[in-house]
């Protein structure tokens, strides 16, 4: 091995000891007190853990319902479902996820963590590398904070699994024994920029709701940052509430609260400036008004004329031609 490789370790653990597995788990992330929340005569745990430098991927499974309250975890950590169902709370933010889903640890914080028989991918990554992802962002590390525990989207935890499967291939190659510091580093990095696009936090809220805004709540700026992001896509009330984190009626409130709208109608007004703007910037002799107006969301093509001379003072087509 060359003196830029780092060793990559392999590790397996089978116990039905509560207090052994109890100390592993404290010895590999932070001191926990755990409890059996089932029965206990079943219990049975079992881990297959790989690891580089401070790149840790595990494979935890518990044969039981269990709980757990845990100390602040300094480092950044995921788990992706297998299996079972799994919840986690630090008191402000709380989510949970089934077969198929992730879920964010919130670092720097106490936790209160909840499974069913689970099986996971928990991925471990160095808080370092995330403060400088969003450090290049604009963020400084002091205003920084993860706002929920889930993905901002579905399509956005399936981009999360399917980086956790890239790191697994990368370190459990047949046969390596190590890695180069230069890949480590990438990897670790590439980790970091995707849970800061992944999980919604302070870098999806700065300056997305323009004018004097101090006290629009964060759940509305993600659903509007969301909805910015998301307009020619056929997205639901539940998709904006579910990237914003919170519950569809509250997330109504707060519209009319701080917007004076709806989400709905924040994301047809969205729709419609976007399909402005591009009959602005389109050719008449390629483009069609037809075109342009289902690629952002409008399929009834005289609705949409009207509810655009309405907006803008003139029909589309002219727009187009001119």
């Amino acid at each position: 091995m060359s003196a830029y490789e780092v060793p990559i370790v392999r590790g397996s653990t089978e116990s039905r000891d509560f207090d052994e597995v109890r100390d592993l788990i404290s010895r590999r992330y932070v001191n926990h007190v755990p409890r059996l929340t089932g029965s206990g005569h079943d219990f049975e745990f079992r881990s297959r853990v790989i690891s580089a430098g401070d790149l840790v991927i595990d494979r935890p499974r518990y044969l039981a319902r269990m709980s757990f309250q845990t100390e602040p975890f300094p480092t950044l950590l995921t788990s992706s479902v297998l299996s079972g169902r799994y919840s986690v709370s630090d008191g402000h933010v709380s989510g949970q996820a089934t077969a198929g889903e992730v879920i964010l640890y919130p670092p720097g914080a106490a936790l209160d963590l909840v499974l069913d028989r689970s099986d996971q991918y928990v991925c471990q990554i160095p808080m370092e590398a995330v403060l400088r992802t969003v450090g290049r962002l604009g963020v400084s590390p002091d205003s920084f904070r993860f706002d929920a525990v889930t993905p901002i989207s579905a399509a956005a935890g399936r981009r999360w699994a399917d980086t956790i499967v890239y790191l697994i291939r990368i370190l459990a190659a047949p046969g390596e024994t190590g890695i180069h510091s230069l890949m480590l580093t990438s990897l670790i990095e590439t980790a970091a920029a995707t849970a800061v696009t992944v999980f919604p936090n302070a870098t999806m809220t700065m300056n997305y709701v323009p004018g004097p805004e101090p006290s629009t709540p964060a759940a509305v700026r993600r659903a509007v940052a969301y909805v910015d992001a998301h307009a020619a896509d056929p997205i639901t009330l539940e998709d904006i509430a579910a990237a914003a984190g919170v519950g569809v009626r509250a997330l109504q409130a707060g519209f009319r609260r701080h917007l004076d709208t709806t989400p709905m109608a924040y994301l047809f007004r969205v729709r419609l400036e976007q399909a402005h703007h591009a009959l602005q910037a389109a050719d008449p002799s390629v483009a069609t008004v037809a075109t342009i107006a289902h690629r952002w969301g409008f399929t009834h093509l005289g609705r949409f004329s009207v509810r655009y001379r309405s907006a803008f003072g003139r029909r589309p087509s002219e727009t187009l031609r001119s």
